[in-house]
């Protein structure tokens, strides 16, 4: 480890949670000259993380800035061109992705596992950062109003530990333990997916486009194949939370039915095998506005509630998210020196910054999801971008370009898909 963690000092900041968004704010400040304590209640590093495992052009842009790049290429990955979706009716279309800056394709595939393991050992080699694993904060300590440090136990042996910063920095996840001990409100069930995923060999049919199925039996959810290393698959499943509700049926049963049942998916599994087990977890959507800062606090990835919601990709934005944070610490650090908490007001260049390139994808997004609920619309876009040209092209721009997801909103957007 880089140097060991001390309940003497003040840090610039203290991390919770080490993984993507965690490690990315760590570094961003290290590489600042700040003191970080980045902590995780994992007692080993890395660990299983249930993930859908896409690795975008945004994501690749975080990781060559940290210099970690060159380290996951190393890792097992697979390439990603487009985008193929498929529609209830059994239509598809594929579109391509642009390129991530500087490279032939748009991103990877990369099991969550390995990512952790690069940007968290690129975190515990840092002299600026210290490591302290299998410590689980269960206090948030406070002079007023403000959060001034953490305390919690450590290891087997529950031995107490506080530690104290200018900010503490919430990276630890959709059940965030920073967020509960805030008491911030939870987010509400219709803006949380509940996902499942497992990895797969021998799916055939598999090329280097993600595929979407918004298919009978998982609609008003969607199903999932990403092409991953070595054949591998992985394979998902992702539906509102309040939507499982109605539909009194799990998120594992749903995504076996359409792997044996559906038309478009039950033929390529004919030979496939699950490798390991499935795994579940909740992903928090943007699509909810959660307060993210306050006097010596911050929350940063899914804990912030940064998820898109149509793709349910979260790793770019946990990224980003974390160099934002990091950005704003460091800029507040230089207009207040000493060692008093972060006040709110010297931390809201995080909200801004979420609110010119995080937030205005989240709106768009979220368009996009409502509208995938409706089978009638999703079999007409699709059917049409697959049998016509210019209504192909819409699509392609529609993917490549934020402004013209904003057309979504738009009734003559619906118009032209209904004009023959």
């Amino acid at each position: 480890m880089a140097n060991d963690p001390t309940e003497e000092k003040i840090y610039d900041a203290i991390v919770v949670g080490a993984g993507p968004a965690g490690c990315s704010c760590a570094l961003f400040l290290a590489n600042a000259g700040r003191e970080v304590l980045l902590v995780d209640k994992a007692a080993s590093f890395p660990r299983e993380k249930v993930c859908g495992d896409a690795f975008s052009g945004k994501s690749i842009g975080v990781a060559r800035e940290l210099g970690v790049l060159p380290n996951l290429e190393k890792k097992p990955h697979g390439i990603v061109r487009g985008l193929t979706l498929i529609a209830p009716n059994g239509k598809h279309v594929s579109v391509p992705f642009p390129n991530a800056d500087g490279m032939p394709f748009a991103g990877y595939t990369v099991a969550r596992f390995d990512t952790d393991e690069v940007f968290f050992r690129a975190a515990s080699a840092h002299p600026k950062i210290a490591v302290l694993l299998g410590f689980s904060p269960d206090e948030l300590l406070r002079e007023g109003d403000a959060i001034t440090g953490v305390a919690g136990a450590l290891g087997a042996d529950k031995k107490r530990m506080a530690f104290k910063a200018r900010v503490v920095v919430g990276a630890d996840g959709a059940a965030s333990a920073v967020s509960r001990l805030l008491k911030l409100p939870n987010q509400p069930v219709n803006h949380v997916y509940s996902g499942v995923r497992g990895y797969y060999t021998g799916v055939e049919g598999l090329t280097e486009n993600i595929e979407l199925f918004f298919i009978d039996g998982v609609l008003p959810g969607y199903l999932w194949i990403f092409p991953m290393a070595n054949g591998r698959a992985n394979v998902g499943l992702g539906i509102l939370s309040s939507d499982l509700n109605r539909e009194r049926k799990h998120p594992n049963a749903m995504l076996a039915d359409a792997i044996e049942k559906n038309s478009s998916i039950a033929p390529r599994f004919k030979n496939a095998l699950l490798d390991g087990r499935m795994g579940g977890w909740a992903i928090p959507l943007g699509s909810y506005r959660k307060k993210c800062f306050g006097d010596g606090w911050m929350l940063i990835g899914d804990a912030a509630s940064l998820v898109d919601p149509f793709s349910g990709e979260g790793v770019g934005n946990s990224l980003c998210s974390g160099k934002y944070a990091a950005v704003t610490i460091g800029e507040a650090i230089v207009k207040a020196p000493g060692s008093a908490p972060l006040s709110e007001s010297a931390l809201a260049g995080y909200g801004k910054l979420l609110d010119e390139y995080i937030y205005p994808e989240m709106v768009d997004s979220y368009r996009l999801q409502r509208a995938s609920r409706f089978r009638f619309l999703l079999n007409m876009f699709i059917g049409k971008a697959a049998d016509k040209p210019e209504a192909r092209q819409m699509l392609v721009n529609m993917v490549n370009s934020d402004e013209e997801k904003k057309k979504t909103q738009s009734p003559l957007f619906y118009l032209k898909l209904l004009l023959p």
